[in-house]
């Protein structure tokens, strides 16, 4: 055989022994980094240590801790932080809810609660407790004291809740109840004075018409105060 085809034979052969070895190298190298990656997430170093609540305490956060459905020693990285948060806003109490991994080992889980604030007697007995959306955020069996009670139905409720989240410090332990009816919203005063306040528009300056009316007017007050018109408030 011609030397020099030999030459290119043997050649050739090398050439294709190095690009198994490098193929070979590369799948090695490929295994040995997912093999490192799949060590490291499922290191106890990043297990789930615990998992801290933000924004409530005591049985609250133990109740966010139960719905969260995530236990010590799982996989932190691993942990599907959206299907957590599905689990928890299924809470009726919770309005919002974030949850993030913080490194090496914490689920952090920032809740922002529904506040109550009012009430209204419930069918089955009871009552219900709304926050300023007219969510029920509970049922109880004695009504909420330094809370208003709720006297409306289907749309009206909401309505209704939205004034008392409305109501300022000043304003809201002189409140009794809240009635709504197709929209027309009144305030009934521990003094006995009914507050008109017409439909559940313009709150604020409504409220603010309201505590100046009432310190305006002492001890010596009307059957009621119209305030449907802020700007002109009416006496009567």
């Amino acid at each position: 055989m011609d030397p020099r085809v030999r030459a290119r034979r043997v050649a050739v052969t090398r050439e294709a022994g190095r690009r198994r070895l490098h193929r070979l190298l590369w799948v090695f190298g490929a295994i040995a980094i997912a093999g490192a990656g799949t060590g490291a997430v499922l290191s106890p170093l990043l297990d789930v240590n615990q998992i801290a609540v933000v924004g409530v305490e005591g049985a609250h956060a133990e109740e966010v801790i139960a719905a969260a459905g995530v236990q010590p020693g799982e996989a932190l990285l691993l942990a599907d932080t959206g299907a957590v948060v599905d689990r928890i806003e299924v809470l009726p109490w919770v309005a919002d809810v974030s949850v993030a991994r913080e490194l090496p080992g914490t689920l952090r889980v920032e809740v922002t609660p529904r506040f109550p604030v009012a009430w209204r007697a419930i069918d089955t007995g009871g009552f219900a407790i709304f926050d300023r959306r007219g969510v029920t955020i509970s049922t109880t069996a004695t009504a909420s004291p330094g809370l208003p009670e709720l006297q409306a139905t289907g749309a009206d409720v909401r309505a209704a809740a939205r004034v008392a989240g409305a109501l300022s410090p000043t304003l809201l332990p002189q409140v009794v109840s809240i009635s709504v009816d197709r929209g027309y919203v009144r305030l009934a005063l521990v003094s006995g004075m009914e507050v008109r306040f017409g439909d559940a528009q313009s709150l604020t300056a409504k409220v603010k018409a309201t505590e100046a009316m009432l310190v305006a007017l002492g001890p010596t007050r009307g059957n009621y105060l119209d305030v449907s018109s802020p700007g002109t408030p009416v006496v009567g």
